[in-house]
């Protein structure tokens, strides 16, 4: 049996200092049939290109800056594996994250998506003993149908999923219109139409660091995003009024919640009648654009 071909996508954008380590992980994997696909975002100077060089499986594309999840789906597009993945340029792989999550995907096929917990690193690379993952009594909730026990609560860690192909639908793409919060918003509406299986180990290196280009930190530019996941709910083409008005819901309580954490000096309180009748009303007037 060949071996199915996985195309990792490495998006980058004027951060040249971690990238080599990223397309190294990657390229020194146990499993060895892996296309990598570097994206330029429209970076000020090329620095990638030459790396690209040093790696026989890598491919450098330069495209016009569009933001982050425009570089993941021009990655897609030109992707020829079976299998998708991807990977920040600031973090890295443990060795043997592909060949785990290919055994799982060919020997569950009613599984599309294979993801894992994830240990911290700091900025020089260094473990600090932290891991982000589902703690011991959860770890059975992060595999199966996991949609209406994560939406609104956690969603894959960014750099651990292996996603079969044909996930990726044009109406299941990252949305290129949301610049921060794009891989909550395609997780949440991935985890609606497919199943997942949870890897209960850390198989990536997630790097925190204090740095003020990196999105994940910008919280308050997180307020607002799920007004946005509910008209991309809707544009997947949920016909059932009640689903809607559930995960309108779900939404508009994290929403609430997510603004009265950083702005608990004006707090938002919404009406009991209308917050279990008009969900869709209050989400879309609770957040503005």
């Amino acid at each position: 049996m060949i071996a199915p071909l996985v195309t990792v996508v490495i998006p980058t954008f004027n951060r040249k200092d971690y990238i080599e380590t990223a397309i190294r992980s990657v390229a020194e994997q146990s499993y060895a049939n892996i296309e990598i696909i570097v994206v330029d975002d429209g970076s000020n100077i090329n620095y990638a290109e030459s790396i690209c060089t040093n790696f026989s499986n890598c491919k450098y594309y330069y495209k016009e800056n569009g933001g982050l999840s425009s570089a993941r789906n021009y990655g897609i597009k030109l992707a020829k594996g079976e299998y998708i993945a991807f990977l920040d340029d600031d973090d890295f792989w443990e060795t043997s994250k592909i060949e785990k999550q290919v055994k799982i995907l060919l020997e569950k096929p009613f599984v599309d998506c294979v993801h894992s917990s994830v240990a911290v690193v700091d900025e020089n690379g260094k473990a600090n003993g932290k891991y982000y993952g589902a703690s011991d009594n959860k770890i059975h909730k992060r595999s199966g149908y996991v949609f209406w026990n994560a939406l609104g609560v956690w969603v894959v860690k960014s750099p651990t999923p292996l996603i079969r192909k044909e996930v990726f639908q044009p109406d299941l793409l990252f949305d290129e219109r949301i610049k921060v919060g794009e891989d909550v918003d395609f997780y949440q509406r991935m985890f609606f139409r497919h199943k997942v299986h949870y890897i209960n180990e850390p198989l990536a290196f997630y790097r925190e660091y204090k740095h003020n280009g990196r999105l994940s930190t910008q919280h308050e530019k997180y307020i607002g995003i799920e007004k946005k996941m509910f008209l991309n709910f809707k544009n997947m083409s949920i016909k059932n009024p009640i689903t809607l008005h559930l995960i309108a819901m779900k939404l508009l309580n994290t929403a609430k919640n997510k603004h009265n954490n950083l702005y608990p000096s004006k707090p938002f309180i919404i009406n009991k009648f209308k917050f279990y009748f008009r969900p869709v009303y209050c989400l879309q007037n609770m957040l503005k654009e």
